[in-house]
């Protein structure tokens, strides 16, 4: 009688810390936590503005899903980060602005970055910005960073979504700027585009 109770006592237990483990790992290590983070750089209000100061314009999508990209990450002690950036491959369809040659095997760093903690999985965006999708079409503005990198110009209005497959891009507080925009460069660059 008493092993019968101490086995039901002891199944009960590890029913529950299977059931605890089970809720931590789905419920918490796998959720996403998006921390939105300013940042200053230069922006654009114009697509001719836009498309004057970037020194490589691509139609291109991204190759790999964005948890298989690399991932620049800088922290600082305690854990705090100081930087985090993403490094996306890019298949290039056309170079509309720049050397063809510069496309060639394209990496474009981008402003956002998802990295695993013990409380699930934390997405830091510069701006807003939210990643280019894997297997969508976009038109990215670029410039070389100091390393000789090229990187997303004007944050979430320096790419713009071409095939509708991306329904985050056009999100968020600027929203109406970045379709008014984009539509300034449907017109001046609508032949590139098209085709």
């Amino acid at each position: 009688m008493l092993l019968r109770k101490n086995i039901t006592i002891i199944s009960l237990v590890l029913t529950l810390i299977l059931a605890a483990a089970c809720y931590y790992f789905f419920a918490i290590y796998n959720s996403v936590r998006t921390v939105h983070v300013s940042s200053d750089y230069v922006g654009y209000s114009t697509g001719k503005e836009l498309f004057n100061h970037a020194e490589l314009v691509v139609i291109g999508s991204p190759i790999k899903d964005l948890e298989d990209r690399e991932l620049h990450i800088e922290e600082l002690p305690k854990g705090f980060v100081a930087d985090i950036a993403t490094f996306t491959e890019m298949n290039v369809e056309k170079v509309l602005k720049g050397s063809e040659e510069d496309a060639i095997n394209l990496t474009v760093i981008e402003p956002i970055g998802v990295y695993q903690t013990f409380k699930g999985k934390k997405r830091i965006a510069y701006e807003g910005y939210t990643e280019m999708k894997k297997g969508s079409k976009y038109l990215i503005f670029m410039k070389k960073n100091s390393y000789g990198q090229y990187s997303v110009i004007n944050m979430q209005s320096g790419k713009f979504n071409l095939d509708g497959a991306d329904s985050e891009d056009i999100s968020g507080e600027k929203s109406f700027n970045k379709q008014k925009m984009f539509t300034e460069l449907k017109a001046i660059l609508s032949q590139e585009i098209q085709k």
